[in-house]
C-alpha cells in the first residue's frame, strides 16, 4: 500500500495523491491491475458517449476530448479522441495498456493546454468531483468549447460529506461528538425522500436567481475535506477522495445563466427534478 504520510490536519499534494493511487502497489481503487479488470463501467460509458456523438452528428474530423480520462479506456469512442488526465502515473500506464501512440496527455482540468473555442465535443465521467476549485474546470469548459459545441458531463453528483470522513466504516469509539451524531443520522440523511426535500429550497432559490438575473451566476457547490490519513486503515469506498459535492441542478443553472442550451433537461421542470444522470449542454454561437 502506498503511504500517504499524513499527520492530523496536514494537507496532501493532490498531484502526488493521484500519481500514487495508480501505482501497482497503490490504493485498491486506483491500482493498474484492478482498473484493467474493470470493464463494465467503461463499456457503459462508451455507449453513452457514442450515443451522444451520433445524436449530435459529431463528424470524424471533429475535436473530441475527455477530461479526467484515467487509463484511457474510452479512447475508441471517436477517431480524434484526445484524453487529459491529472495523474502522470495513469498517463504512463495508459500508454503501456493501449500503446505509446495513445493520444493521452497529462493535464489539469483547471488549466487545459488547449486554445479557446477549439473543441467540438467534451465529455467527462466521475472526474469533476475530484477537482478542488472545480469552478475553474467549468470555466475551462466554457473557454475551450466551440460555439455550438457539445459537453456531456457526468461527475458523481451530490457526494456525501460523511463519505470523505469514512463515518460509515469507523467505529463510534473513534469519533468525536459531532461525528457520532453524523454517523447516527446517515440512514436518514441518505434517504431519497429526505434528500429530495432538502434539495427543494436551494433549487427553488437558484431558479429564482436565474429568472431575475441578467448576468452569469457562479457555480454553487459544497467543499469537502477528504481525510487521507484514514486511507491506510480503512477500505476505499466510492468518492471518499471527493473534494466537492455538486448538485446537477446547480451545474445546469450555471450553464443556463450563460445562455447555453440543455439537451438533457430541456425545460425548467426537468431541470428542477434532475437526479444523478449526465447533463448534456451546448454553447451558443
Amino acid at each position: 500500500m502506498v503511504q500517504t504520510n499524513l499527520s492530523e490536519g496536514q494537507k496532501l499534494d493532490t498531484k502526488q495523491l493521484y500519481s500514487d493511487v495508480y501505482k501497482a502497489d497503490g490504493h485498491n481503487y486506483g491500482s493498474f491491475d484492478n482498473q484493467k479488470k474493470t470493464s463494465e463501467r467503461p463499456n457503459a460509458q462508451l455507449e453513452v458517449v457514442k450515443k451522444y456523438l451520433k445524436q449530435h452528428q459529431i463528424t470524424d474530423d471533429a475535436v473530441v476530448i475527455e477530461i479526467g480520462c484515467g487509463l484511457g479506456h474510452l479512447n475508441t469512442s471517436h477517431k480524434n479522441w484526445k484524453g487529459f488526465e491529472y495523474s502522470n502515473t495513469a498517463v504512463a500506464l495508459a500508454k503501456e495498456l493501449y500503446g505509446s501512440d495513445l493520444n493521452i496527455f497529462e493535464g489539469d482540468a483547471r488549466a487545459l493546454p488547449l486554445a479557446p473555442s477549439s473543441v467540438d465535443f467534451i465529455f467527462s465521467f466521475a472526474a469533476l468531483e475530484h477537482i478542488p476549485e472545480v469552478e475553474k474546470a467549468f470555466k475551462e469548459i466554457e473557454r475551450i468549447l466551440k460555439p455550438n459545441g457539445i459537453a456531456v458531463l457526468s461527475p458523481a453528483w451530490n457526494c456525501r460529506p460523511w463519505t470523505v470522513k469514512k463515518l460509515e466504516q469507523r467505529p463510534y469509539s473513534e469519533l468525536n461528538v459531532s461525528e457520532k451524531i453524523g454517523k447516527f443520522l446517515i440512514p436518514v440523511r441518505n434517504n431519497l425522500i429526505f434528500r429530495m426535500l432538502c434539495s427543494i429550497p436551494s433549487r427553488l432559490l437558484r431558479e429564482v436567481k436565474l429568472y431575475i438575473s441578467n448576468s452569469p451566476l457562479p457555480l454553487e457547490y459544497l467543499k469537502l475535506e477528504p481525510d487521507f490519513s484514514l486511507w491506510e486503515k480503512y477500505e476505499h469506498i466510492s468518492d471518499d477522495d471527493a473534494f466537492v459535492s455538486i448538485d446537477a441542478h446547480a451545474a445546469l443553472i450555471y450553464f443556463a445563466s450563460r445562455g447555453w442550451i440543455s439537451h438533457s433537461h430541456k425545460n425548467a421542470l426537468t431541470r428542477f427534478t434532475c437526479r444523478g444522470e449526465e447533463i448534456v449542454i451546448s454553447k451558443l454561437s
